[in-house]
């Protein structure tokens, strides 16, 4: 009797989560019309003798920074006012959450193409975990993500790309 209950309630549970993560019609429609447009704005081709060429890898030395363009798109800042965006593989909800990427590469000094990477806070770090708050050894980390190519981009279209994620 009390594993039907027990059960039930799972079940319950589960589908008030399924319909919560429910978005409308209208929203997925403007999202949509919203990446279309941050794509027109990355589709545009710079000097590669000015900008550089779109990488494959991005060295540890070459960015400083970086933050969420949405859910989609994450923006390196590096030296000397260079900047790079990459769009990521497929959509990341955490990436707003957390303020350091953790990046599972084959190299230690870049991260690359294919590369995945799971957000985590920056107190979730291994120096800040000391007793009492640590209690367990893995890091408040998020969904696995992966990443896609880098691209030089001006700071111009940044400013349009992040209206465009207010708009939403």
């Amino acid at each position: 009797m009390c594993a039907t209950k027990y059960a039930t309630r799972m079940l319950l549970a589960a589908a008030l989560l399924f319909v919560g993560c429910a978005t409308s019609p209208d929203y997925e429609n403007r999202r949509q019309q919203v990446d279309t447009d941050i794509d027109e704005i990355l589709s545009l081709q710079l000097d590669p003798a000015e900008y550089g060429e779109p990488k494959r890898c991005l060295s540890d030395r070459e960015f400083r920074n970086f933050r969420p363009l949405g859910d989609r798109h994450i923006l390196f800042v590096g030296r000397q006012g260079k900047l790079w965006i990459n769009t990521l593989r497929g959509r990341c909800p955490d990436l707003r959450r957390g303020d350091v990427l953790v990046v599972k590469s084959f190299s230690s000094t870049r991260m690359c193409d294919m590369d995945s990477f799971q957000v985590a806070d920056w107190f979730a770090w291994p120096w800040y975990r000391r007793w009492p708050w640590q209690w367990g050894n893995a890091w408040n980390t998020g969904i696995r993500c992966s990443l896609g190519r880098f691209q030089p981009v001006l700071e111009s279209q940044v400013e349009e790309i992040e209206a465009l994620l207010e708009s939403l």
